[in-house]
């Protein structure tokens, strides 16, 4: 007896609903069976949707793609391109601008664009992503909704959401970070709080911090822009956000990330924070997809995709960028503070 597989091509990121095995059916069935019996249902199109709109990026991308059922091996079927890409020909998709309700403006994503991707388990040939301009189609103030329609089949899918609004500080980013404090002939370490404000329509925030140096080869005297990063966990909505930057990490960082080396210098020069942030469909999805840690292994899947599964939501994002460092924190540095091997960073005042 043969058992056939139902296989569904999606982002890492995409959810789908609920599913629910009748596993004692079954077996029922199967031990009772004494002829072959194929667990094919009638073809029904799933169509399978990831996109996330982000008003700070110069592009959208939204990713269409298809479940498939068939009578081959699962691998064998993922790798041919037609049973997870639609034709695009066949696909009417659109982004609508609305204002309590009303049309205000709407985008026909024509164009498609094909990655080659490297090999693997699904098919690499084409990776068909719609994508269109940000340019002034997108507002905070409104929100969008997605309509794809199957040409072929005449199935129609849609979802809806707001954008995320601007995030705002209460941190001064134009004073220097100081991660120590040297005094006299001994060094102490500090830490620094970043806060900012609740953003509309964001449930949850993740903070990550660069570390900007140059790298001078003493051999034949080339300069080099490097960094090392660290990204910092997930933070859920509240009125007022935190995240604490302690000096022991910034050494740790350094010593984990950069590799010793006589030949080359380095000098540290400015910190970066990039801040990502997330709705609240987006939090779903993660926390539902998070690695299960109990006995039972079946969870909720959750899509907000009407008439197909998937995720259409929003995130954003911005940069605080040449954040400047102490010069007792430099120092620290170059004096090899907390750092296990020597890394020739070096400070010039």
């Amino acid at each position: 007896m043969q058992i056939y597989k139902y296989v569904i091509k999606i982002s890492k990121f995409a959810p789908m609903k609920k599913i629910t095995t009748l596993f004692g059916l079954f077996l029922l069935l199967f031990i009772s069976c004494e002829t072959d019996f194929n667990v094919n249902a009638e073809w029904e199109e799933v169509t399978v949707v990831f996109g996330l709109l982000d008003q700070t990026q110069d592009k959208q991308y939204i990713r269409i793609n298809k479940a498939f059922l068939g009578n081959e091996g699962a691998s064998v079927m993922a790798s041919v391109a037609d049973s997870i890409n639609y034709n695009p020909d066949n696909l009417e998709v659109k982004i609508e601008k609305l204002d309590e309700g009303e049309v205000r403006d709407t985008k026909i994503i024509t164009d498609t664009i094909h990655h080659k991707k490297d090999s693997g388990f699904f098919a690499y040939d084409e990776n068909i992503v719609y994508v269109f301009d940000t340019d002034n189609f997108l507002n905070k103030d409104r929100e969008y909704k997605l309509t794809v329609t199957n040409l072929t089949s005449k199935k129609v899918i849609t979802s809806a959401t707001k954008l995320i609004h601007n995030l705002t500080f209460t941190t001064n980013f134009d004073l220097q970070f100081g991660f120590v404090n040297i005094v006299l002939d001994s060094a102490y370490y500090l830490q620094k709080t970043i806060k900012w404000n609740h953003s509309t329509n964001a449930a949850i925030y993740q903070m990550t911090l660069f570390i900007n140096y140059i790298e001078t080869d003493m051999t034949d005297g080339s300069i080099s822009n490097k960094q090392v990063y660290k990204v910092y966990p997930i933070i859920e909505d509240d009125v007022t956000m935190t995240q604490k930057i302690t000096g022991e990490e910034i050494f740790s960082l350094l010593a984990n990330n950069v590799l010793q080396s006589p030949t080359v210098t380095r000098e540290v020069v400015n910190l970066d924070l990039l801040f990502s942030v997330g709705s609240a469909e987006l939090n779903t999805y993660i926390r539902l997809n998070e690695p299960p840690t109990g006995i039972v292994q079946e969870r909720d899947l959750y899509t907000n995709i009407d008439g197909g599964i998937g995720l259409f939501s929003a995130r954003y994002s911005t940069l605080k960028d040449n954040i400047g460092i102490t010069d007792d924190t430099k120092q620290a540095i170059a004096d090899s503070l907390g750092l296990d091997t020597e890394l020739n960073f070096v400070y010039y005042p």
